[in-house]
């Protein structure tokens, strides 16, 4: 017993998306002491489709994609590490196109390079 063909059009072959970030250090003076310490605000901008396509059986788009507006603040205590605060703000349609959801949160994340 096979899996219908229109059930199968729920998950997606072909995605497509991608961002844009824009970083810019608004204060570099020593705090906790460190040195080199930066305080950068920044906005990013991303949108993904998750299934880039048409359904079969009505020829309509299959919608599943994200738009997020994210602004944020982040401070470098060294060039190899990060602490960021970002506000996330998503308009996230689902699979039928309908109204998008509009959802928000807080993200808080820590990355080190090495």
């Amino acid at each position: 017993m096979g899996v219908s063909e229109t059930y199968t059009e729920q998950f997606g072959r072909k995605q497509q998306g991608g961002f844009i970030d824009f970083v810019q250090p608004v204060f570099r003076k020593p705090i906790f002491g460190f040195e080199k310490s930066v305080i950068n605000a920044a906005i990013r901008f991303e949108y993904v489709d998750w299934n880039k396509g048409k359904f079969k059986s009505t020829g309509d788009n299959i919608s599943d994609e994200i738009f997020s507006i994210v602004p944020a603040i982040s401070w470098r205590p060294t060039a190899q590490t990060v602490i960021r605060l970002n506000y996330r703000y998503n308009w996230q349609k689902d699979i039928l196109g309908n109204a998008p959801a509009k959802l928000a949160e807080f993200q808080f994340g820590v990355s080190t390079y090495f």
